[in-house]
């Protein structure tokens, strides 16, 4: 058994297409989607005040979607060039795995190989520019792990 836990390449390929799939184009609609800030209307009529400032809370968040975004990126250029070339063309841009195979100069099979070792690095990378911003919890560990065997 080693210092580290034995990472399921399979799982965390997964893990990052979903990642890529779902949440981080939701992520970056939630961060470009931005808040209408107007001024208060007084027309002279009473209202009840409101608790909090509901502004201040959504640009808040509007905040922290951008800061998460920008941790993806981080992540994405912290790869090797390779790996960086294969995710940000097979996740970011959207292109067909033959695509990028071809234009990394691949055969399927090698691409596919390389492709789930760019996953694992992509989810390593990400770990640890998450952990800087001191919350785990902001991004979950795309890391999916081998169940280990108990010792008799």
């Amino acid at each position: 058994m080693g210092l580290l836990k034995d990472v399921d390449v399979n799982g965390t390929t997964d893990n990052v297409r979903y990642f890529f799939g779902d949440e981080y184009n939701r992520l970056c609609r939630l961060a470009g989607g931005g808040i209408t800030l107007t001024s208060p209307q007084i027309d002279g009529m009473p209202r009840a005040t409101a608790t909090g400032n509901s502004t201040e809370k959504q640009m808040i968040e509007v905040a922290n979607y951008h800061l998460l975004v920008e941790t993806v990126t981080k992540a994405l250029n912290a790869c090797s060039v390779q790996s960086r070339r294969i995710l940000i063309d097979k996740f970011i841009r959207n292109e067909k795995d033959w695509v990028v195979a071809e234009k990394v100069g691949y055969s399927k099979t090698r691409y596919y190989h390389y492709l789930k070792a760019a996953c694992c690095e992509f989810a390593d990378t990400l770990e640890h520019y998450t952990s800087l911003l001191g919350d785990e919890e902001l991004i979950e560990d795309l890391h999916a792990y081998k169940q280990q065997k108990s010792e008799l």
